[in-house]
């Protein structure tokens, strides 16, 4: 059962209760101040998740604001704390904000209620014409900050956070993004808006949107929507991104990327929208592709022979001289190069000789064996460094 704190006006929610139902009527937003929120809507008895938010997102607050039903369910991930917000604080809250993002509230408003009176019905192109409106108020919103607040964002002067955009569009259009992907494409080939990504990482979210021409734009866009015709329609295809995957198999992105990198899951699921695709791989640095990049792991949190890339070699020198030479060869022969690379490294130029050989002698690694000099190197790591297991 839900449990209601009146400090502060939070309700709690255990994982699996749900918040608010698509089509109850709208009172309140909720903040979230711990755990993560699914929101989602139900086609043909199936559900459809359209995002998942975490602490300090606000959601709920467009159907609070309307007074009218709410447009999806909303569902406590975890265990959570919401904070309950009324009409009144989320107003304020918009006083407190530039007058640009006011008005593109006030429009997004207008354009749920009229899609709520029409039965939420739409063709293609008015999804495509749909999309380049929101665009557009966004990129206007995000251009006329003032500096002070410009400042504050990371990488504002590379364009509109493109994963930002995505998630006005799921909550008013209630499209995916696979849809807006589709749409921005058709608008980068046209070079009406740029494209551009972060130096490190290029995945979709850290990519940026520029309009190139904000006064002539949603002509531009109108008049492309009238060439295309019915080409203007996104692929009614359906999509699941990893993060909708996870959580619908009740597992963390973690596990999934693991178990795809490890050939578990059947190659055949992954689809990749081309354009986009080959779009973005010329982007990366020459060499991306031929190696992967390992996450800066914590002490507690090393898994196996590849985690020590991340252990300073003082404490490997001592744990290598408890392990010994026959050991030493069987991490050798299951470790990445880069794991190879730090084993050598630790050791004096005739041991590391020894267990280079011993390894190479070695026609093949019991996989029992191997996991249990794994677990014991992990083990010895972590009582050098203090850490309990």
């Amino acid at each position: 059962m839900m449990t209601e704190r009146k400090i502060q006006n939070v309700k709690t929610y255990h994982k699996g209760q749900v918040i608010f139902q698509e089509g109850q009527q709208g009172t309140y937003a909720y903040m979230i101040k711990k755990g993560s929120v699914t929101l989602y809507r139900t086609v043909d008895n199936r559900k459809v998740v359209l995002d998942r938010l975490g602490k300090g997102e606000i959601f709920g607050e467009m159907g609070a604001l309307a007074e009218q039903a709410r447009s999806a369910s909303a569902e406590a991930a975890e265990y959570c704390e919401l904070m309950v917000l009324t009409r009144q604080q989320v107003t304020g809250m918009l006083d407190r904000s530039p007058k640009t993002i006011k008005h593109l509230v006030n429009l997004l408003l207008k354009r749920l209620r009229k899609a709520n009176s029409a039965g939420g019905t739409r063709t293609g192109t008015d999804t495509f014409l749909a999309i380049c409106r929101i665009l557009e108020m966004s990129w206007a919103t995000h251009s006329n900050l003032p500096p002070a607040q410009a400042k504050r964002i990371p990488n504002y002067n590379m364009g509109l956070p493109i994963r930002e955009l995505a998630r006005t569009c799921k909550t008013v259009l209630l499209t995916t993004e696979a849809e807006l992907q589709q749409v921005l494409e058709k608008l980068r080939t046209l070079k009406i808006i740029e494209i551009n990504a972060t130096g490190t990482g290029k995945a979709f979210s850290d990519r940026y949107v520029r309009i190139t021409s904000p006064d002539t734009f949603l002509e531009v866009a109108g008049n492309l929507a009238k060439q295309l015709g019915p080409e203007a329609a996104c692929s009614d295809l359906e999509f699941m991104d990893i993060f909708d995957f996870a959580e619908a198999v009740n597992a963390s992105p973690e596990v999934i990327y693991k178990k795809m990198a490890a050939g578990e899951i059947p190659e055949s699921l992954f689809l990749f929208h081309k354009a986009n695709t080959m779009a973005w791989a010329e982007q990366q640095e020459e060499g991306f592709f031929k190696k992967v990049k390992r996450k800066r792991k914590k002490i507690e949190d090393l898994e196996d022979v590849n985690d020590i890339v991340f252990v300073d070699n003082a404490t490997l020198k001592d744990v290598f001289a408890k392990l010994g030479y026959y050991k030493l060869g069987i991490l050798m022969s299951v470790a990445e190069e880069d794991a190879r690379k730090k084993i050598v490294t630790n050791l004096a130029r005739k041991i590391a000789a020894i267990v280079q050989e011993e390894a190479d002698n070695r026609e093949s690694v019991d996989e029992a064996e191997a996991q249990d000099v794994q677990d014991e190197l992990i083990s010895l790591v972590k009582a050098a460094k203090g850490v309990s297991q």
